[in-house]
């Protein structure tokens, strides 16, 4: 068996470029797998040159460099797993917000037709009344104003000796 030749530079450039782009998950010819058939077919090469014309200083060093990618430490995989949790739970509080949104503004609708009907049926006392008021022949005094608490506070008594 002959002594393996060292590959062409511009190979080597090619194939470095696409194990970074596989590695940084950017591929741009391939499903973007860390494998040797995903590699030559993201440096755009054929797949013999890495397994038949440079097994041993071109795969077996990709081999060896994706299979390190691929294993995790335990706060890597540990970070992941909360990282995906949070992401469900993200998603779980945005469906949440988007029903609560919906009811309000359900809520927002049903409020405006209230207030419309309530302002008719007032508009409909007061004309009923009238009607009465002229009916009878008497003039009606304007009630008094109905007297609340000013908005923000409460009503506090007074102490028990200033009354």
């Amino acid at each position: 068996m002959k002594a393996e030749q060292d590959p062409p530079q511009e190979l080597c450039l090619k194939l470095r470029a696409a194990a970074d782009r596989l590695l940084a998950g950017t591929p741009l010819h391939s499903s973007g797998k860390l494998t040797i058939l995903d590699l030559a077919e993201e440096a755009q090469v054929k797949r013999w040159l890495l397994t038949h014309k440079y097994p041993t200083m071109l795969m077996a060093k990709y081999q060896a460099e994706f299979k390190a990618a691929r294993h995790k430490s335990e706060p890597v995989k540990k970070a992941e797993g909360e990282s995906d949790k949070l992401r469900e739970d993200l998603t779980r509080v945005r469906k949440e917000k988007r029903q609560l949104a919906d009811l309000l503004g359900t809520y927002a609708v049903m409020i405006e037709q209230l207030a419309r009907e309530r302002a008719e049926a007032i508009a409909e006392r007061d004309e009923a009344l009238a009607a009465r008021d002229a009916a009878l022949g008497v003039t009606a005094l304007n009630p008094p104003p109905q007297r609340t608490a000013p908005a923000g506070r409460a009503h506090r008594p007074l102490p028990r000796g200033r009354r």
